[in-house]
């Protein structure tokens, strides 16, 4: 691959992505501004000030050599932990400059448009940090401070946050270490280590640090300010920032269409050894040497660098050697004077230590890509030991235009103390064709972590887009699009500009996220047909393209009709599709498309139901027919319909259908063709149809005649049968293998008989009962409904339905006609709301053989932090002075929960759509958080209601709504319903944490009808401290629900020896249990011994408390958030440790991880003897903290469905044993 100028790429590195906060700049916007304007960043204090506001030593600071200034990055000490998955006692204990670079990392894969989760590769991570402190107040533990202080972390901690699989790898050459972590990213991308790879660098000071003492003759400057070539240099100035890059190989940037600022075409790597006075002084053969290797690797001859960011420490002795090592490099290639310009950020920002390459690296970068340089400050007459005159390099003093000399070519200086140098060769952005201009609007994909940042996200890009000049439209979408998505989504569908910054400014919060759930596709019938319907879905979806053209080409071959005006931008008149074959193929097409695309994204219907006409598309859907044969029915039935069905009248009637029929009578002429709730549609012979609307049959309802001039859907249409019966005994036929609704009975058709001839003769002759199809798709749960056609009249009918509710969606695929393309954004956009990535590789992908829009530079996600050791929030309250409530308002209620909010998560809610989970909270923390508000209060909130929405606002709903009459009322131990259903319940005993919510995802994931709860344990008594009192009392809430068995239990680890003891007990009392139900759980004891005294109890048991006292694994990562976990554990153990597995007799079924079919049979043989019903042992994925979770789940529902499907009959009569 060649670049414009015909040079070889291979080993060329893009920058494709940057961040950086710096004193004056908190991003690189800032930045650039500062440094075009500039400005100085650095701060200066008033001593006086210090000694009486900020503590400080005033026999220090008063000295005559202290210099009160110093580069301050705003608000380092604040960090987002919750975004990251930190609590706020983990982000105390780490590093701030980790913090920092963390945060600073996050938002340069944003900058780039990277997703780690997508991305086809691997991501490194090469960085450094200045000198470690922590500014937590609290004193940690030897394994908190490894961690959370190390250098080592640096790297890692990034890879381990954002989920980078390619090299970490901590840097540190002192001054130099940014530079080297960018030539060690670049090294190993072109080594194909990595195919992306973040480089960068943060320094930021401790607490309490406000000037430095200058030394005469040090590196420190007189005065505060770093004059970099300057007679007058005294030294630089300490400083703080940070600073990221993001690169990968330039072939690579070219071919994803991924913005390219710069390009690296070489750097290289050396150390001075021990060619230098001193270890801390600089060698100018060690210098030069890096500098001339790096132009040899980037096959750049020196005399066509235009300029050169030196190190430019401003030293006496600094900016001389480095002058005289630049001169001897390019004195190799060139004779030149003064043709070079050369500068130092350093006079911006001061020295910022570990990122103090990173940040020249991000200036000569962004010079590059404006086209344009900028003053190095505070440069009057050079320093006379530099010889400037004599040299290739003249100061940069003044913002102008890049030297117009062809190719922009720049060299970027790094040296450290201790000798390692680092030099990087840049060029410019490549020219790139224009990418192409498609007709038409786009998506504006947004999320966020929190409603907050997703406000400020909203804020931010509508002023980017204000911005002159702006961004290209496609690119801003396709940037966004391919960023990561985090949990609270909007997408906005817009036009230019204008309406998007509009839209963006005017927003509210969106609703809380909710997934697609089960998905029904509805299409519609005759009449709905427009010009322009699918050009929208033509010109965005690949899948939907690919159909359309398959099915035209069959169309024109057999039946002579051209479908373009289906996809046609121009309007060609309404007389194409006022002929009714054309009309019913257009709907056939553009339903059967759309069903395939959707079906390409992994939506699969739970159903699929079709207007007349409309029928078609979803059996071909379901593989009935081939779409080309599909296609020829549909064109034959329309003909045949038109020639052989008499000339007629279709009348709408507003009216119940029971009224309408009464009314017409049994001998009518005119018959019913369609029912739906909101009326009927009536059908037959012109004449008939004349004769009833004259007399006085339909009086004081509301009618209209439809433009049609054929009867539908009755007996005048036998003829037409007729034919479509032998056309369709003609064709080849399966089963349908989707669920398909009969609009003619409005419920499941049969998957065999769809493709027999008699169904389709039928299909034509009878009405069409859409309120029936719609009441059967409501009974079968589902949550959203699509249109997969023109406008929305079917979604029409399904909302007029009377079970219609808010927590249901309707979502219209094309949208209105006047809509254009906006509707099938808008419909995209909701999708990908609802977690579906239907954007960034379909619908805004460029058309075949075209560019894609390159990616840009967007404002990034907004790190709203506070500090992790600041002020504890106002309103926490220690439990020890916790007081119970003699008896509790709603406002009292509020005011309590506050409190218990802001010290389980050390931060008070800001609002009612605080999410617990995503400030860092987990199970335990908010267990004992609805501990508390019993104790307080007498409110009980179980965890698991509270979990399904884990806000603060649902959290004050669910306390106000359980709140108690009089602190004295009994308060019945929590039996949770996690599913709703009509049959046989299923109870889960706890786990050992206490908590029912532990089930939430098996029971979403059950759809027989059978309600599921969840038994969890009174917090407040504190004598059931044993298996079988536990068992007991849980006994008592499922007496209480189901008061006559068969019973139906299970439960997970402890969970699962708790529901052992429950089907005991209920055995005992002559119930019968039909299924016990033990999930990666079983009694591992002998029958009639103490599970203590087992070799493997007192195995787990150890290493159980190994695992938690050195941290490791998914036991060690709990208990290190959760230091609570281990005393639990340890109760749960001590309960556990005396109980005796007595047999019970009824069957039971474990589900157990990690065992293959040998060693199920092995644990079925054993455990025989405890199970008089019979036992079974069915393997299942995951690991036993995941086997409840995504995606190991679906399988252990899909086992435990079948399990409950064939579970034993009752082999009792039925016995109440309450």
């Amino acid at each position: 691959m060649t670049n414009d100028q015909g040079a070889d790429t291979g080993d060329a590195v893009a920058v494709v992505g940057m961040a950086c906060r710096y004193p004056g700049a908190n991003d690189v916007e800032a930045f650039w501004e500062l440094l075009r304007d500039g400005v100085e960043g650095i701060t200066r204090f008033d001593v006086e000030e210090l000694v009486r506001d900020k503590g400080a030593d005033p026999d220090q600071v008063r000295q005559p050599n202290f210099v009160p200034a110093k580069g301050v990055l705003a608000d380092s000490a604040k960090f987002d932990w919750s975004f990251f998955g930190y609590t706020r006692a983990e982000a105390a204990g780490i590093d701030p400059q980790q913090r920092v670079f963390l945060e600073t990392a996050s938002s340069a894969l944003d900058d780039a448009g990277l997703d780690p989760t997508r991305f086809d590769g691997w991501i490194g991570v090469y960085a450094g940090a200045d000198r470690t402190h922590t500014g937590s107040g609290r004193e940690l533990s030897p394994l908190e401070r490894l961690i959370g202080l190390e250098k080592d972390h640096v790297a890692t901690r990034v890879a381990y946050k954002l989920g980078l699989r390619g090299p970490a790898v901590t840097v540190q050459t002192s001054c130099s270490t940014s530079l080297v972590a960018i030539h060690m990213a670049v090294q190993s991308l072109l080594n194909r280590e990595c195919d992306a790879a973040l480089a960068g660098g943060v320094a930021v000071a401790p607490k309490g640090e406000w000037g430095y003492w200058h030394e005469p003759g040090g590196p420190l400057s007189a005065d505060g300010h770093t004059r970099p070539f300057d007679a007058r240099a005294t030294g630089t100035v300490p400083s703080e920032g940070v600073g990221v890059v993001v690169l990968k190989r330039l072939g690579d940037a070219l071919r994803d269409g991924d913005r390219i600022a710069a390009v690296v075409l070489g750097s290289a790597l050396n150390n001075d050894g021990a060619d230098k006075m001193g270890y801390t002084t600089p060698s100018i053969p060690g210098q030069r040497d890096v500098i001339r290797y790096a132009q040899k690797l980037a096959g750049v001859d020196a005399a066509d660098i235009d300029y050169v960011e030196a190190h430019g420490t401003a030293t006496p002795i600094g900016d001389p050697v480095e002058v005289q090592a630049l001169t001897e490099a390019f004195r190799m290639s060139t004779d030149r004077d003064g043709f070079c310009l050369i500068g130092g950020v350093k006079g911006n920002l001061g020295h910022t230590s570990a990122a103090a390459g990173v940040a020249a690296f991000i200036k000569t970068v962004l010079m590059l890509e404006h086209g344009e340089v900028v003053p190095s400050l505070h440069f009057e007459s050079p320093n006379p030991l530099l010889e400037l005159e004599s040299t290739p390099f003249r100061v940069c003093t003044e913002h102008a235009p890049w030297p117009d000399r062809g190719t922009r070519l720049a060299a970027v200086s790094s040296f450290g103390v201790g000798g390692t140098n680092a030099h990087v060769v840049l060029q410019g952005p490549p020219r790139r064709p224009p990418a192409a201009v498609e007709p038409g609007g786009t998506v504006l994909a947004l999320s966020a972590a929190s409603p907050e940042a997703l406000r400020r996200l909203r804020a931010d890009m509508a002023a980017a887009l204000r911005r002159d000049p702006a961004p290209d439209m496609a690119a801003v979408a396709r940037t966004l699009a391919g960023r990561r998505a985090h949990r609270h989504k909007q997408a906005f569908a817009v036009s230019d500009h204008a309406h998007a910054a509009d839209l963006l400014a005017a927003a509210g919060d969106p609703d809380a996220p909710r997934p697609l759930g089960k998905v029904a596709f509805l299409f519609p019938g005759h009449g709905t047909l427009r010009y322009n319907a699918g050009a929208a879905a033509y010109r965005l979806l690949p899948g939907f393209r690919d159909r359309f053209d398959e099915i035209r080409e069959a169309v024109l071959e057999r039946c002579g009709v051209d479908l373009s005006p289906v996809v046609a931008r121009e309007d060609g008149g309404p007389e194409w599709f006022d002929n009714g074959a054309h009309q019913q193929l257009g709907l056939f097409v553009l339903g059967y498309a759309l069903g395939g695309q959707l079906l390409d994204w992994g939506i699969t219907p739970v159903g699929m139901f079709g207007n007349s006409v409309g029928e078609f598309a979803p059996a071909t859907l379901a593989g009935v027919w081939s779409p080309a044969d599909a296609a020829t029915l549909v064109h034959e039935r329309a003909r045949a319909a038109w020639e052989l069905a008499p000339p007629g009248r279709m009348v709408a009637v507003a009216g119940a259908a029971e009224e309408v029929l009464r009314r017409l009578g049994p001998d009518s002429a005119v018959e019913v063709s369609m029912i739906s709730r909101g009326g009927v549609v009536l059908s037959g012979l012109e004449s008939d149809v004349d004769e009833l609307l004259a007399g006085e049959a339909l009086a004081g309802l509301d009618w209209r005649l439809l433009a049609v001039d054929r009867p539908g859907h009755c007996s005048a249409l036998a003829p037409a049968a007729a034919v479509l019966r032998d056309l369709v005994a003609d064709l080849p036929a399966k089963p349908a293998a989707l669920p398909l609704i009969s609009d003619t009975t409005g419920t499941w058709a049969d998957p065999a008989a769809v493709g027999e001839p008699e169904y389709w003769a039928a299909q034509l002759t009878r009405p069409v009962l859409l309120d029936a199809g719609v009441e059967t798709l409501l009974d079968a749960g589902v949550d959203t409904f699509l249109e997969l056609g023109p406008g929305a009249s079917m979604l029409g009918t399904v909302r007029w339905n009377g079970r219609w509710d808010g927590n249901r969606t309707a979502l219209p695929l094309l949208g209105r006609a006047e809509d254009g393309d906006l509707g099938l954004l808008r419909a995209l956009g909701a999708l990908w709301e609802r977690g579906l990535d239907v954007l960034g590789g379909t619908a805004l992908a460029p058309p075949a053989g075209a560019e894609p829009p390159p990616r840009v530079s967007l404002p990034p996600h907004p790190h709203l932090g506070e500090d992790p050791d600041g002020d504890r929030p106002v309103g926490a309250v220690s439990p020890m002075r916790e007081r119970p409530a003699a008896r509790v308002g709603g406002d009292s209620v509020r005011t309590v929960l506050e409190q218990l909010w802001a010290t389980a998560l050390d931060r008070p809610p800001s609002s009612e759509a605080d999410h617990f989970y995503a400030l860092g909270g987990e199970s335990l923390i908010a267990l004992n958080m609805m501990s508390r508000l019993r104790e307080r209060t007498g409110v009980v909130v179980s965890l698991a209601e509270f979990s399904r929405e884990p806000t603060f606002g649902r959290l004050l709903e669910l306390a106000q709504r359980n709140r108690p009459a009089a602190p004295e009322a009994h308060l019945p131990v929590s039996a949770v319903r996690l599913r709703e259903g009509s049959g046989r319940p299923l109870f889960l005993a706890a786990d050992a944490v206490g908590t029912a919510i532990s089930y939430q995802a098996l029971a979403d994931r059950l759809d027989a009808d059978r309600p599921v709860y969840g038994l969890e344990p009174d917090p407040a008594d504190r004598t059931r401290r044993s298996v079988t009192r536990i068992a007991a009392q849980h006994l008592d809430a499922v007496l209480a629900i189901q008061p006559e068995g068969p019973y139906t239990l299970g439960g997970w680890s402890f969970g699962a020896v708790v529901a052992h003891e429950m089907a005991r007990l209920l055995v005992a009392r002559g119930a019968v249990v039909d299924v016990l139900l033990c999930i990666d759980a079983f009694m591992p004891g002998r029958l009639g011994v103490p599970l203590g005294l087992d070799p493997e109890f007192l195995y787990s048991h150890a290493a159980f408390q190994v695992a938690g006292v050195l941290n490791l694994g998914e036991v060690g990562r709990r208990m290190r958030r959760n230091p609570a976990l281990r005393k639990l554990f340890l109760d749960k153990a001590r309960v556990l440790a005396p109980y005796r597995p007595r047999p019970v007799d009824c069957p039971a079924v474990v589900f157990k991880v990690g065992v293959d079919a040998t060693a199920a049979h092995r644990l079925t043989t054993r455990l025989t003897p405890l199970y008089g019903g019979g036992v079974r042992v069915l393997p299942v994925p995951g690991n036993h903290w995941s086997v409840l979770t995504e995606p190991h789940v679906r399988k252990l529902a899909d086992d435990l469905l079948t399990t409950l499907a064939g579970a034993e009959p009752a082999r009792n009569e039925v016995v109440d044993v309450r």
